[in-house]
């Protein structure tokens, strides 16, 4: 391969990378920078001194104040595009510092800015300028400027697609642009802009940035003195280009025809794929810059002759060369260049070259070289940076939300209330009008329906609002300081949608506030967001994790579907959430669905609607920077904002409860006590006391402000149960025994991560036994002891699943012989025994409060005797629904249970419950035996707006017979 094809090929080498990176369509590029607005003289002038295409490279910069002095008709700018130059709009910000505490004013200058985007010709280049009203002169602070550039630059690209921004001239300051760089400003420029320095500045500069700060960022010199005469122009802007700069403007207060001609001959001739080829320059004048055109390798020279030049004699090193111009950018006709081809090269005479020259050179085709076509092709597909995805994702919503003033819609949120593993719910929907507007987002109840059952109440009551404290910054947007980092995993497909997927997480580990964990799936076309998932970080209280899902759908502003389009509104009508808490010891899951319909974008009525809406008696909640607040109204009837809520509620609760293990039904009646902040100090305290039953639990959810939970409970029972034997197929009465249990534990609990918990408990169980009518003489009554038991519990929870698995270590304080004469039950060595458990279940929720619950489970353990094994009660952690507790039990069981509720008008809920477990007791007689039970639980308002809760079950295989019920009301007394 011959000299000039290796030529060829290194220069078309370059072009990927240049181009991927060439914000500007020519080289070497210049502009003028006006002092005085005055874009229509140019408007004016170019088509006098030039035939230009509309949108050249021949750049007009003027400064643009946002304070709505400006007067910038869009048929001004239109105008000066079609004369030949492309507009370069200096925004003046006059925003005093610090931005955060002046964020209306900011506002109204982005506002400004945007709507003059907005009307701005294609290719208009945006500068953000900042001269803080008060202000001291000098460099502006870099997390002022840098939260400025951003905002500015969505703002911008909001409103024209595809927006160009670049920086105020900055000082040629290494360590200066380090700091703004360190704000994370690169995805949100096109260009970087300096001010005229010291050489050996301006090349420190430069380095720092296109090798370490930004590689590939086009970065501009503003703004030269324009030069005299006016022919240096070309030869100060060839200069600045081979020192990197990729355009520079120069300064003047008007353009004069003398000024607008070899600026205009720059746009015509060295518009394209142009790089400096100095390898190309020719020898024999004092300075030259030769620039190669990538499409067909032809030459652009700059010479810059000594001053009274009669002629200039080039030699250029290449003899393929052809065909030689001279451009004029004078009045009059110039001599055209003479020359000779010789063995090495191609020699030129230019007469009466003037100050500066410009020439024009084509390279010999494949035919007259070699006649030999050959085609070099190079292509490659550039993955765009995730920070880029994130800018146009910013632009889209800033555009939205600058079309989008106020909305209301129809918000129904289900809270659905479940063990750590389970299939028992309890729901809670709350529905009612919707107000989203700049001045707060509030939300009436109109509705309650628990478990599916409409609340019939006038009023609905106050319930505690728990809720985890808001994130100190939200993922994809600007913020002063850098407090998430973003990471572009790759792409898939959400509905008929491509995206791209992006990860976010704090920035640091030690980052202070909430922060948010997730992904975020962006539309590849829009870049609108498609959904979001996100868990929060450092959470407070009981409160031990939160994850929330939300899909955005395309509607019109009536609510309507729509297409995929900037046109649409893309708002998430649909969130799932999922929280733990820690709620007295407990781990309990809130899985929170809010959907909104009968959406209205910028209704005309909305102000009036939202009026009337506060003028009735719905409970209203308002979304403050601390989470949701009740919003109450005070003696004038406006509705204000009540800072915190009862942490305490008194239920009367009463009821009745059967099963064969009892004598009789136990009557329930009583007061149940919760307090989420009992007195002030943190703890939460739950007493249920109903006569003969006794409950009391009392935690801390964040023991010495860790993420530890501690606390303890106490259950005690005055009345005894009867304890029967039931051993191959038959009921032993004569073994029948009572017991009286109460307890006292201490429990200490961990999240792992932000759907596991991990918990230990220590327990005391105190058991009193007593024989019965039906005991026989000679039978011995079990000793009355201490039960001393560590329990290890680990749970995970997410998306409806539920995992759990538990096991104990159990010592008895007494274990005396007990039964009847040769009971081989009875053992020393089991006076301590194990216990396990594992558990798992799902919970499907479908559209009109129906649920569909499905579960497994399987219980084992060593050295178990009649009373340390599994029952299968209603007490019993293995329930069969129908089997009285005491009855049958199991060393070992498997057991499965499907559940499916649905509701009845509104007025009705029911469960039907199948339970079924197969049960291993070689004591008894029990080998892989079926229990099966089926059962129906109920749920309906009662007088006196009281909850009533029924549960009915009867066993339908196995050695049980009979039924148990359970029935409680419970009234909020407040």
């Amino acid at each position: 391969m011959d000299r000039f094809r290796l030529s060829v090929l290194l220069v078309l080498s370059l072009f990927p990378t240049s181009l991927a990176a060439a914000t500007f369509p020519c080289k070497p590029c210049a502009g003028v920078r006006l002092d005085a607005p005055s874009p229509q003289d140019v408007t004016a002038l170019l088509p006098k001194v030039s035939k230009l295409e509309p949108g050249s490279p021949l750049y007009t910069a003027w400064d643009v104040p946002l304070d709505g002095t400006a007067s910038l008709p869009s048929e001004d700018l239109q105008a000066l595009r079609q004369a030949g130059a492309t507009p370069w709009l200096s925004l003046v910000f006059r925003t005093p510092a610090p931005l955060a505490q002046n964020v209306a004013r900011l506002q109204e200058e982005l506002r400004v800015a945007a709507d003059l985007a907005g009307r701005a010709p294609a290719g208009s280049w945006f500068q953000v300028i900042w001269r803080p009203e008060g202000g001291e002169a000098g460099e502006p602070a870099a997390s002022e400027y840098g939260f400025l550039i951003k905002r500015a630059a969505v703002t911008l690209t909001g409103a024209r697609e595809n927006a160009q921004v670049a920086t105020q001239p900055l000082a040629a300051d290494v360590a200066a642009l380090e700091a703004l760089y360190s704000e994370e400003i690169a995805a949100y420029l096109e260009a970087l802009v300096l001010r005229p320095a010291p050489e050996a500045e301006l090349a420190a500069a430069l380095e720092a940035v296109q090798q370490r700060l930004d590689p590939g960022r086009a970065v501009v010199l503003d703004a030269l003195p324009f030069p005299a005469p006016a022919a240096e122009v070309l030869a100060d802007a060839a200069r600045s280009a081979t020192r990197g700069f990729d355009l520079t403007l120069f300064r003047t207060a008007t353009l004069t025809p003398e000024a607008a001609r070899p600026l205009a001959l720059l746009a015509l001739e060295f518009a394209g794929d142009l790089s400096w080829d100095p390898g190309s320059s020719p020898t024999g004048a004092p300075e030259s810059w030769a620039f190669v055109r990538g499409k067909d390798l032809a030459l652009r020279v700059i010479l810059r002759a000594p001053e009274g030049a009669g002629a200039l004699d080039l030699s250029f090193p290449d003899p393929g060369l052809r065909r030689p111009t001279r451009f004029p950018f004078e009045p009059g006709r110039v001599t055209p260049p003479s020359g000779r081809i010789t063995a090495t090269g191609l020699d030129l005479r230019v007469e009466a070259p003037g100050r500066v020259a410009v020439l024009g050179l084509e390279r010999a085709t494949a035919e007259e070289r070699e006649g030999i076509a050959e085609q070099v092709e190079v292509a490659s597909e550039r993955e765009m940076p995730v920070e880029e995805i994130l800018r146009r994702l910013q632009a889209f919503e800033d555009a939205q939300d600058r079309k989008l003033e106020h909305y209301s819609a129809t918000n129904t949120t289900h809270l659905r209330f479940q063990p750590a593993a389970g299939t028992q719910t309890f729901e809670a929907t709350l529905q009612g009008p919707f107000y989203v507007s700049d001045a707060g987002t509030d939300w009436a109840w109109q509705s309650l329906f628990v478990n599916g059952v409409r609340w019939r109440g006038k009023t609905l009551p106050e319930i505690p609002l728990i809720q985890p404290e808001k994130a100190a910054a939200v993922p994809l947007q600007i913020h002063f300081s850098k407090q998430y980092r973003y990471r572009l995993r790759g792409t898939d497909r959400i509905g008929e949608r491509d995206a791209w997927v992006v990860d976010f997480a704090p920035a640091g580990p030690g980052g202070e506030g909430k922060l948010y964990q997730g992904t975020v799936w962006v539309d590849r076309r829009l870049y609108a967001r498609l959904r979001t998932r996100a868990v929060q970080t450092g959470l407070e209280g009981e409160v031990l994790s939160n994850e929330e899902t939300m899909e955005y759908t395309p509607i019109d502003a009536m609510g309507l579907s729509a297409p995929w389009s900037a046109e649409s509104f893309i708002l998430p009508l649909r969130m799932v959430a999922q929280q733990i808490l820690s709620v007295v010891n407990a781990t309990t899951v809130v899985e929170r669905e809010t959907l909104l319909t009968d959406v209205r974008i910028n209704g005309a009525t909305f102000e009036e609607e939202r009026t009337k809406t506060a003028a009735s008696e719905a409970t209203m909640v308002r979304d403050t920077d601390k989470g949701l607040r009740y919003l109450v109204k005070d003696e004038t009837g406006e509705r204000v904002v009540k800072e915190g809520f009862d942490t305490s509620k008194l239920f009367l609760a009463g009821g009745v409860f059967y099963d064969d293990a009892l004598d009789y039904p136990l009557p329930l009646g009583g007061v149940n006590y919760f307090s989420f902040d009992f007195k002030g100090t943190g703890q939460q305290l739950n007493v249920f006391f109903a006569g003969a039953l006794l409950t009391v639990n009392a935690a801390q959810p964040r023991l010495f402000g860790s993420k530890f939970d501690f606390g303890g409970d106490a259950f005690a029972i005055a009345i005894p149960f009867a304890d029967t034997l039931y051993a191959n197929d038959e009921e032993a009465e004569e073994q029948e025994v009572e017991q009286r249990p109460a307890s006292v534990g201490l429990k200490l609990g961990h999240p792992l991560g932000n759907f596991t918990k991990l918990s230990l408990e220590y327990d005391v169980l105190s058991l009193t036994y007593g024989d019965t009518d039906n005991t026989a003489d000679n039978f011995v009554i079990p000793s009355d002891n201490l039960t001393h038991s560590v329990e290890l519990d680990a749970s995970f929870s997410r998306a409806g699943y539920g995992l759990r698995a538990r096991g104990s270590y159990s010592r008895r304080s007494e274990w005396d012989f007990w039964g009847l004469p040769g009971n081989p039950d009875w053992s020393e060595d089991k006076q301590d025994f194990l216990r396990w458990d594992l558990r798992a279940s799902k919970n499907w929720y479908l559209p009109r409060f129906q649920k569909v619950g499905f579960e497994l489970d399987y219980a084992g353990g060593s050295d178990l005797d009649r009373f340390s094994k599994y029952q299968f009660g209603f007490f019993g952690g293995t329930r069969v629904h129908g089997y009285q507790s005491n009855r049958v039990r199991a060393e070992e069981a498997f057991a499965a249970h499907l559940t499916y509720g649905f509701e009845i008008g509104e007025v009705l809920r029911l469960d039907a419950v199948a339970d079924a477990a197969w049960a291993t007791d070689e004591a008894t007689g029990l080998d892989r035996e079926l229990l099966g039970g089926v059962g129906l639980g109920g749920t309906f308002i009662g007088p006196w707006q009281t909850v009533v809760n029924l549960d009915v079950g009867v066993p339908v295989a196995g050695p049980d017979d009979g039924f148990v019920l359970y029935v409680v009301f419970l009234k909020l007394f407040k």
